[in-house]
């Protein structure tokens, strides 16, 4: 399926990717179909996501960096006590290519193998939130993934000695095996948020929210073909070992589970455990690919100065998180952690400053050196603009 960008928008990623309990309705939370009934106008959020890593295994360092569009979502009321809503938004990426040149024992030949991946699941939905209370609200999020996934393995048998004497190896011989698999399937995820006053006057409330993941086989249609090629040019005639063969992709049940103090236009602390079922993957050919079962501690605050303030930065809302779980790979007996701390602003912008420009920072670390492992650092950016308008107002006459 490949690396996954997750469900928090710029807001809640500037706050350890937290927020499961409590939306603001300044901008859209993602988190929990059931928070965007909190928007009150119709709203658009538009993010973009930039990354670096910084991979090290032993005596081997590689660095690379990219960037993607992360989410467009627009929430619009149809009731004040009904929200729709549509996104589009990445949900996997592949981006690999490695290289290793191996001896083939009792010969003078040499094979160079070249892997790669590219591709990768995109997800749109259609969400629906709705106040059953006036302080429950249920919401429900349908979801059309699709996207493919190409990966390629080549290999080509050169003389050692016209490696090690530099010489142009383009018209060697190379085997290529290439696969590529087209998804499209539905999912479905629910939510549910509580707010509970603890004070009078909307002066402090205690937050509850949940949201489920329900588990799905994601359709899939795999062909794989093989080419001998020469200086570019095929050899023989390609050769498809096997034609849109169906299959599925079982995605595993996730959990998310938070609470939160908030504080109205002051102050929020937010805590989310999530659990993911990754023992109940399936890969194409119907490996669980040693996956495990794993869990997540998300943590974070937001806090903004002053509401009513005529000073500028009094209104920037700024945000801390951390966060903490296991990934589901392994490597030997050795569990791979991801650790990562964040920072978040929001900064209001545009005539009477309806609108807003939020930036996270991501700092994190996933697996160790040592023991055969890989340790990769990781900065990453996600930068959401979002606008708020309000449609479906009735016309008076005076």
């Amino acid at each position: 399926m490949g690396e996954f960008y997750g469900d928090a928008y710029s807001d809640n990623t500037g706050m350890g990717q937290s927020g499961v309990s409590t939306g603001t309705g300044f901008q859209i939370n993602n988190l929990n179909p059931a928070l965007w009934v909190r928007n009150r106008f119709t709203t658009l959020d538009i993010g973009l996501i930039g990354q670096y890593k910084d991979v090290v295994s032993g005596a081997k360092k590689q660095q690379n960096a990219g960037g993607n569009l992360a989410y467009v979502s627009l929430a619009f009321p149809i009731s004040p006590r009904w929200v729709l809503g549509v996104s589009l938004k990445p949900y996997t990426f592949v981006d690999y290519s490695n290289s290793s040149i191996r001896d083939v024992q009792g010969t003078q030949f040499v094979g160079i193998y070249n892997t790669t991946g590219k591709g990768g699941i995109n997800k749109a939905s259609v969400t629906t939130a709705y106040q059953v209370t006036k302080y429950l609200s249920l919401g429900l999020e349908t979801s059309y993934f699709f996207g493919n996934v190409r990966k390629a393995t080549e290999v080509s048998l050169v003389d050692r000695a016209a490696v090690i004497r530099g010489d142009d190896l383009s018209n060697e011989y190379i085997v290529s095996l290439n696969d590529r698999t087209t998804y499209s399937d539905i999912a479905f995820r629910a939510g549910a948020a509580l707010r509970i006053p603890i004070k009078k006057e909307n002066k402090l409330n205690l937050n509850l929210g949940a949201s489920y993941s329900i588990g799905t086989t994601i359709n899939a249609d795999q062909t794989t073909t093989f080419e001998v090629t020469s200086n570019a040019l095929d050899v023989i005639n390609p050769d498809t070992l096997q034609n849109a063969l169906g299959g599925g992709l079982k995605t595993p049940n996730q959990f998310l589970v938070g609470g939160s103090l908030e504080w109205p236009f002051k102050l929020i602390l937010s805590a989310d455990f999530s659990y993911q079922q990754w023992s109940q993957y399936r890969s194409f050919s119907r490996s669980n690919d040693g996956l495990k079962d794993v869990g997540r501690i998300n943590v974070g605050a937001e806090y903004l100065p002053r509401f009513t303030s005529l000073n500028y930065f009094d209104l920037v809302r700024y945000r801390v998180g951390f966060s903490y779980g296991k990934t589901p790979y392994s490597i030997g007996k050795s569990d791979v952690n991801d650790t990562n701390v964040s920072l978040g602003f929001t900064f209001p912008m545009g005539r009477g400053y309806q609108n807003f420009l939020s930036v996270a920072l991501v700092a994190g670390q996933r697996g160790n050196t040592g023991g055969g492992m890989i340790r990769e650092r990781y900065g990453r950016v996600v930068l959401g603009i979002t606008l708020l308008e309000r449609w479906f107002v009735k016309q008076k006459i005076d």
